[in-house]
């Protein structure tokens, strides 16, 4: 583990910018100094050193202090423990605020829901953006989520760890899956009928020649989550309408009663 990168971090989650991080990381390693000598050992100049500073300073990650017979000021950085408690802080406030967010929930979806159903079309990119993708699906709680997909798709864009926990987190919250995919050697040994029946899983095989899946599909509730893990080129679209998911609905339910 390289500390400085986690220190980084561990800063960037309560808030500082570059400018801050490379101020504080250098009050770190001199233990204090003027602004000179921390601009100098930080690798920015004097005015954009010493406003990071006076932030810091405003936000408790440094003490100022003066020496007698100096009009010097000398910065010295915040204990670790005190970095500590203030993720601490930030924790406590972050689950209040989720909490009242929980409560609003209802109340905001009967305001602002308009009258009539207008479809929305999200993007997204990368690796990152097409596991937003797949999180959706479970966000809404669908009492179903039905799949169009390959087995050596999914494993060439979503690392095991990933995987494993949004399957862990269906199962959690008794969400099952059926999914149509192509019948691979590898898509029968990966998802045998005691590990389908412990996930909530139900799968149909079709020929690989015929229906050679390369992007993912997934309906659940009033949505439709559509992947492509073209390596390099991964994106993802999410839409959110009624009569769309009902139509990829009634698509996915005639193929799985003649595959």
């Amino acid at each position: 583990m390289n500390v400085k990168t986690e220190t980084k971090q561990l800063l960037e989650e309560l808030g500082l910018n570059e400018a801050e991080i490379a101020v504080y990381m250098a009050s770190l390693e001199l233990g204090s100094g003027s602004a000179s000598a921390i601009a100098k050992m930080a690798g920015l100049n004097r005015i954009t050193a010493y406003e990071a500073l006076k932030r810091l300073s405003a936000k408790g990650f440094v003490k100022i202090r003066a020496k007698k017979n100096d009009s010097t000021k000398y910065f010295t950085p915040a204990e670790y423990s005190d970095v500590v408690e203030k993720l601490k802080g930030k924790q406590e406030q972050l689950a209040e605020t989720i909490k009242k967010a929980e409560l609003l929930k209802n109340s905001f979806s009967a305001q602002f829901s308009p009258a009539s159903e207008k479809p929305v079309v999200l993007f997204y990119e990368g690796v990152t953006g097409i596991k937003e993708v797949l999180n959706d699906t479970l966000k809404t709680e669908p009492k179903e989520i039905l799949s169009f997909a390959s087995v050596e798709s999914l494993e060439s864009s979503f690392d095991k760890k990933f995987l494993e926990n949004y399957w862990k987190k269906r199962v959690s919250l008794g969400v099952p899956t059926r999914g149509i995919i192509p019948k691979t050697e590898k898509a029968i040994t990966s998802f045998d009928e005691k590990r389908n029946s412990a996930e909530l899983r139900q799968l149909k095989f079709i020929s690989p020649d015929t229906y050679n899946f390369k992007n993912e599909i997934d309906i659940y509730g009033d949505n439709i989550g559509i992947t492509s893990h073209s390596k390099g080129d991964e994106h993802g679209i999410i839409i959110r309408s009624k009569s769309i998911a009902e139509s990829m609905r009634a698509v996915f339910e005639a193929l799985w009663n003649v595959s």
